[in-house]
């Protein structure tokens, strides 16, 4: 037995829990110095930060595809989970792009306040953890 072990991630089988898995890595990896730096109020390198957000964007136009209608069947209650996490990708894509326009001046980005921020995104996550646990999924 390895003294240092790695505990193995396994994808999730459900289609929701695996769509969740793949936002948390995309947050989690991509855009993690992004998201600190805009929450310390700290200026950003707007041309390194749409490079990163390109690719994001890419991943997030994945999980929408793979979520939509015509690709994932699901009963009432994990159809209102998937709408909340589609909701949950386009309202953080929409604060991306109107941070985008503003050329990530934190100072604007604090005064906009039609803008959906990131604490708002960040408590659609919470909601959708408790449906999670609701519909007995393998990944909250």
């Amino acid at each position: 037995m390895a003294l240092f072990g790695r505990k193995k991630v396994v994808r999730p089988k459900n289609p929701l829990g695996y769509a969740l898995y793949r936002y948390d890595n995309i947050i989690k990896k991509d855009l993690k110095k992004v998201i600190d730096n805009i929450l310390a109020k700290k200026g950003l390198n707007a041309r390194k930060v749409n490079v990163i957000l390109k690719d994001v964007y890419g991943k997030f136009d994945a999980i929408l595809d793979d979520l939509s209608k015509e690709n994932l069947k699901v009963d009432y209650r994990s159809d209102k989970i998937r709408y909340m996490i589609i909701d949950m990708v386009n309202k953080l894509k929409s604060f991306f792009n109107k941070a985008k326009a503003i050329d990530f001046n934190p100072l604007r980005i604090e005064n906009d306040k039609k803008s959906s921020g990131i604490g708002e995104v960040m408590e659609i996550r919470e909601v959708i953890k408790g449906k999670m646990k609701d519909i007995e999924s393998d990944y909250l």
